[in-house]
C-alpha cells in the first residue's frame, strides 16, 4: 500500500546507512522506453525507473541500472510494462535483466554471476494450475495441486541452491499453487476438505511471508472465499457493500499480523468505495477505522469517502466546465434553472453511438422545455470528436471532456454510455440514470418538463 515514487537515471543508492547494496543492470528492446517498476512487497515500497535509450531508434534499446541497499535477503517483482518477473534480493549479489518484448519474442533473461537463483526465478521451470483445472471435479482438485506442488519442489531441489531460500521458495511456491483454490472454491460448491486446507493455510503469518506477491494474493483471495462461504451470491450494489463490509470484518477478527490485516481491509475498502460510492457503508468505515493506523491508507480512504458522499441523491453535483464544439466553455453553473440530462460518451463506443438516435429523439421531444441535454466525450482525439459531432450535425450541448476529465472521474465512470441527472438547482436527482432508449427515461423527463418562457 504504500508507495515511494523515485525517478531514477542512471545508478542511485537508496540509503546511504546498508552495508552491501545489490546492483541491477536493466536492458529492454522495445518499440518505446518504458519505465521499470521496483516493487519489495505489496504492502510496502514501490520505485519507479526510467530507463534510458534512443529515442529515435526505429527498434529501442533502453537501459539503466539501480543500486539498492538491502539489508537481507527479501523477494521482490520487478515489472516491465505487462511482464512481471518474481526476483530474489541479495545484499551483495548483483544481477542484470534483459527484456524482449519485440513482437517475436517477448521473454525475460536473467543472468548473475554471484547467484544462481534469480536466474532460476526467470527460467520458467516451474508448471502450476491452468485455466482447464477450473472444469475438474471438487473431489480431485487437491490431488491434482498437491501434484502440481511435489513438481516444483522437485525442480527446486534439483538446482543445489542455498537451503535457506530453498526453504522459503517452497512456501512460494505453494502459496502460488494454492492461490487457485482460494478462486476455484468461489466458482465450485466445495466440501469442507477444500475449505479446511484454505482455513489452513490462511491461519500462517510468519511475518516474513508478506514479502512474497503470492503470498498476499492468497490471502486477498482466501479471505474473501472463507468469509462468503455461506453467503447467497446477488448481483446488486447492496449485496456488493455487504460483501466487502463481511470480509473486512473477517480479516479484523481472523488475522493478527497488523500489516497484513491494514493490507486486506485497506485495498477492499478503499476499492469498494473509490469504485461505488459510500451509500449504506457506514459499518465498513466503522471497521477500517478500528483498524487502519497506516497515514497512506487511511487518506487514500478518506478522499474516497468524501467523493463518494458527493454522489448520493440530492448533494451537490460535482461542477464541469469544459469546451464546447465552437471553442466556448460551458459549465454546470451556466445551466442553473434547467434539469440537466449528461451523457457521457466517446466516437469509438458502439453502445454510445447506438443511443444517439434515441437521444436525438429525446432533444426533439423536449426542444423548448427547461432541460439541457449535455454530450460529454472522453476522447482523447479532440479532432476525431469535432469532426464526427459536426458531421452528423449532432444537437444538444456538445463538450469535450479533454483526456483528465475530472468529471467523470468524480462521478467514477468507469464504463460508457453514462447517463447522469442533475436537478436546475445543481443537485444529483440520479448518479446512473437511465439510457434514452429505456421508455422509463421519457416518462422521468416527462414529469418534470415544463415549456421555457
Amino acid at each position: 500500500m504504500k508507495k515511494l515514487f523515485l525517478s531514477l537515471l542512471g545508478a542511485i543508492a537508496l540509503s546511504a546507512n546498508a552495508q552491501k547494496p545489490v546492483n541491477i543492470n536493466f536492458t529492454a528492446h522495445d518499440t518505446r522506453i518504458n519505465e521499470v517498476e521496483i516493487q519489495f512487497a505489496e504492502t510496502d515500497t514501490i520505485i519507479n525507473m526510467t530507463a534510458v535509450g534512443d529515442t529515435a531508434a526505429a527498434s529501442k534499446t533502453t537501459q539503466g541500472s539501480v543500486s539498492l541497499n538491502v539489508k537481507e535477503p527479501t523477494y521482490g517483482v520487478i515489472t516491465y510494462r505487462w511482464k512481471k518477473s518474481t526476483v530474489y534480493l541479495e545484499p551483495g549479489k548483483d544481477f542484470s535483466m534483459e527484456w524482449d518484448l519485440t513482437p517475436a519474442a517477448l521473454t525475460v533473461n536473467v543472468t548473475s554471476k554471484k547467484s544462481q537463483i534469480n536466474p532460476y526465478l526467470s527460467c520458467g521451470e516451474l508448471k502450476g494450475p491452468v485455466m482447464g483445472d477450473f472444469g475438474k471435479d471438487p473431489e480431485e482438485i487437491l490431488d491434482i495441486l498437491e501434484e502440481y506442488q511435489t513438481n516444483c519442489y522437485k525442480i527446486v531441489d534439483s538446482k543445489k541452491l542455498d537451503k535457506t531460500f530453498v526453504e522459503k521458495e517452497k512456501q512460494r511456491i505453494r502459496y502460488w499453487i494454492y492461490g487457485f483454490l482460494a478462486q476455484y472454491a468461489q466458482q465450485k460448491a466445495c466440501g469442507d476438505d477444500i475449505y479446511e486446507v484454505l482455513q489452513e493455510l490462511s491461519s500462517r503469518e510468519d511475518a516474513w511471508l508478506v514479502q512474497m506477491p503470492e503470498y498476499t494474493n492468497f490471502q486477498y483471495s482466501a479471505i474473501t472465499t472463507l468469509a462468503l462461504r455461506d453467503i447467497d451470491i446477488e448481483n446488486t450494489p447492496e449485496f456488493q457493500t455487504k460483501a466487502v463490509t463481511t470480509v473486512c470484518e473477517y480479516a479484523a477478527t481472523k488475522i493478527n499480523n497488523k500489516e497484513l490485516k491494514e493490507y486486506i481491509i485497506g485495498t477492499n475498502a478503499v476499492a469498494h468505495v473509490a469504485n461505488n460510492g459510500n451509500e449504506g457503508a457506514e459499518r465498513l468505515k466503522e471497521i477500517f477505522d478500528a483498524n487502519i493506523t497506516d497515514k497512506e491508507i487511511k487518506h487514500a480512504f478518506e478522499v474516497a469517502w468524501a467523493t463518494g458522499a458527493v454522489l448520493r441523491e440530492g448533494r451537490p453535483s460535482p461542477e464541469f466546465n469544459f469546451p464546447d464544439i465552437n471553442g466556448k466553455n460551458v459549465s454546470l453553473a451556466d445551466l442553473r434553472g434547467k434539469y440537466v440530462y449528461i451523457d457521457c460518451w466517446a466516437t469509438w463506443c458502439v453502445p454510445c453511438r447506438g443511443e444517439l438516435p434515441h437521444l436525438q429523439k429525446l432533444e426533439e421531444t423536449f426542444k423548448g422545455m427547461n432541460i439541457a441535454f449535455v454530450s460529454i466525450s472522453c476522447d482523447r482525439d479532440k479532432a476525431k470528436w469535432e469532426k464526427m459531432v459536426k458531421d452528423q450535425n449532432m444537437g444538444g450541448i456538445q463538450l469535450w471532456g479533454n483526456e483528465t476529465n475530472e468529471f467523470m472521474e468524480k462521478y467514477r465512470v468507469q464504463s460508457i454510455p453514462r447517463f447522469i441527472f442533475i436537478g436546475p438547482d445543481g443537485r444529483i436527482i440520479n448518479p446512473d440514470m437511465t439510457r434514452p432508449s429505456d421508455p422509463k427515461t421519457i416518462e422521468a423527463l416527462g414529469m418534470v418538463a415544463m415549456p421555457v418562457e
